[in-house]
C-alpha cells in the first residue's frame, strides 16, 4: 500500500487529520482534528441534554409510552435542530476534505 492510500485511510477510518499527522504535517492535521473534535463534543453535549431532559420528565411523572413520546417531543422542541444538523454536516465535510487532502499530500 502506498503512502497516499495509507494517509487517506488514516484520515477516513481513524480521525480527520490522522492522515496529515501520519505524513508529519502536524499543523495541517490539527487544523482538521480540532474543529471536528469540537463539533463532535458539542453535538454529544446536545444529545446528552436531550436524554437528560427525557429522563427528568419521565422521573417527574410521565406515564407509559405516551409520557415518553411527550418527553421526547418536549426535549426536541427545546433543542436547536438546525445547529445539530449544521454540526453533522460540518463534521462530514471536514472528514471528507481531510481524506482528500491526505491523499493529495501523500502523492506529493
Amino acid at each position: 500500500m502506498n503512502q497516499a492510500t495509507r494517509a487517506a485511510l488514516f484520515s477516513f477510518l481513524l480521525v480527520p487529520g490522522g492522515g496529515q499527522i501520519y505524513l508529519k504535517r502536524y499543523a495541517r492535521g490539527m487544523a482538521f482534528l480540532v474543529p471536528t473534535a469540537a463539533a463532535t463534543l458539542i453535538l454529544a453535549w446536545m444529545i446528552f441534554q436531550v436524554v437528560l431532559m427525557i429522563v427528568r420528565e419521565k422521573l417527574s411523572g410521565g406515564a407509559g409510552t405516551t409520557g415518553i413520546l411527550l418527553s421526547v417531543e418536549n426535549a426536541l422542541k427545546a433543542t436547536d435542530l438546525n445547529l445539530a444538523l449544521g454540526l453533522v454536516i460540518l463534521i462530514l465535510l471536514l472528514w471528507l476534505s481531510s481524506t482528500i487532502d491526505a491523499y493529495r499530500l501523500g502523492k506529493n
